[in-house]
């Protein structure tokens, strides 16, 4: 585990709403050097969209980061159908995980209620940001340091790329279709 010590004080730092300080491409080539075969596994698999049912990752933290997320996205599909008056259908399992998520459904009825949608973005990033520290809890100097850091640093990327006037475009030509859709 001292590896583990050494990669986590070589990484810079990570704050929401700002650049983010390398790529992930460069990140996963540091990271591979000092990670365990198995841990160097679970990060060549690391992704921010989790599977729709729940499958253990071989990580503690990634299995918790995964519950949150999973349990987010099902709350937005949730409110934005409710909003545009849809059935959006839920296993029972979905349920359950709702039932016991206030923070991730608290989230998503703010997220909706941006009117605007890099706004809502923005703020749906920075509620991932926190939860990523959050449920990592105090392990800086372990996998799930490393595997937090992974997650900080793709939502990051993930944010960087997002471009005003081009999401104006694409948002007003989905909401256009969708009017089409109901006519």
């Amino acid at each position: 585990m001292a590896s583990y010590y050494y990669l986590t004080a070589q990484l810079p730092s990570i704050f929401p709403n700002l650049q983010p300080p390398m790529n992930f491409k460069a990140f996963k080539e540091l990271a591979l050097r000092s990670l365990s075969k198995k841990d160097a596994q679970i990060l060549e698999n690391l992704s921010l969209e989790p599977p729709r049912e729940e499958k253990s990752t071989g990580s503690a933290y990634l299995d918790k980061w995964y519950e949150f997320e999973r349990s987010l996205r099902i709350a937005l599909e949730q409110v934005r159908s409710a909003k545009l008056k849809w059935e959006a259908p839920i296993s029972y399992n979905e349920r359950v995980l709702l039932s016991s998520a206030f923070t991730p459904v608290q989230i998503a009825r703010t997220a909706a209620s941006i009117q605007n949608p890099l706004e809502a973005e923005t703020f749906l990033d920075n509620a991932r940001f926190q939860a990523a520290d959050t449920v990592r809890g105090a392990e800086n100097f372990s996998s799930d340091g490393i595997f937090a850091y992974a997650v900080k640093l793709l939502l990051r990327e993930r944010a960087s790329r997002f471009e005003m006037e081009k999401g104006k475009e694409e948002y007003s030509s989905i909401y256009n279709t969708i009017l089409d859709e109901t006519k």
